[in-house]
């Protein structure tokens, strides 16, 4: 090289001025994945799903409890539309005693029915009389029922349980729906948060 004369020109040393061939700046992940927006919708199936479900299966106890409720003198007999196979509440004037047998007569067709205490818990609150029994009509359509051992009127009412879980049922799957609401939101608002905190950040990752 002659004195003076500029040095030949050339590339620049590899680390000098350009990056490593093959290097990419390494994309920050973001936190939580999309796959999170699969839980609000999980949740909602499952309301939806559940309380169908239940409705589909209480559908017929439903209707039953819409029957209508009846008083009358338990030795003359209360005259009653029954359901088969669905349960009955019999409730006595408060302070008077309880029966102690039942038979229900439909047409030429008579029999005594079992008094039990079932769905007791469920038994709606009627003024001036007290929940006492619960029995399972064994005939459909226009009956009347006897009764031995009550003074004075009593009342028969459906067995409206079905109500109950239905309600349960219901406020279930609002409750899930609720839960779905607020995981969608806070995956939008953790995901952008994410989002706005990679974009403004510089430099490569290691």
């Amino acid at each position: 090289m002659w004195p003076g004369s500029n040095p030949p020109m050339g590339p620049p040393p590899v680390g000098q001025g350009q990056p490593e061939p093959g290097w990419t700046p390494r994309r920050q992940r973001i936190s939580p994945s999309a796959g999170w927006y699969a839980l609000p919708i999980v949740l909602v199936l499952v309301a939806v799903i559940g309380f169908f479900t239940v409705l589909a299966l209480l559908w017929d106890d439903s209707e039953a409890a819409e029957g209508p409720a009846a008083v009358g003198d338990p030795a003359t007999g209360v005259s009653l539309r029954l359901s088969e196979g669905y349960g009955y509440f019999v409730y006595v004037r408060e302070g008077g005693p309880s029966p102690y047998a039942c038979r229900v007569e439909a047409g030429e067709r008579s029999g005594p029915v079992q008094l039990t205490r079932k769905n007791s818990w469920s038994a709606s609150d009627h003024t001036s009389y007290r929940y006492t029994a619960t029995f399972t009509a064994p005939v459909s359509g226009d009956a009347r029922l006897t009764c031995r051992g009550a003074d004075g009127p009593i009342l028969v009412t459906p067995d409206d349980t079905a109500h109950g879980y239905l309600g349960l049922a219901l406020l279930t799957a609002l409750g899930l729906g609720g839960l779905a609401a607020v995981a969608f939101v806070v995956t939008i608002l953790r995901r952008g948060g994410a989002k706005r905190r990679a974009a403004t950040t510089a430099g490569p990752y290691f």
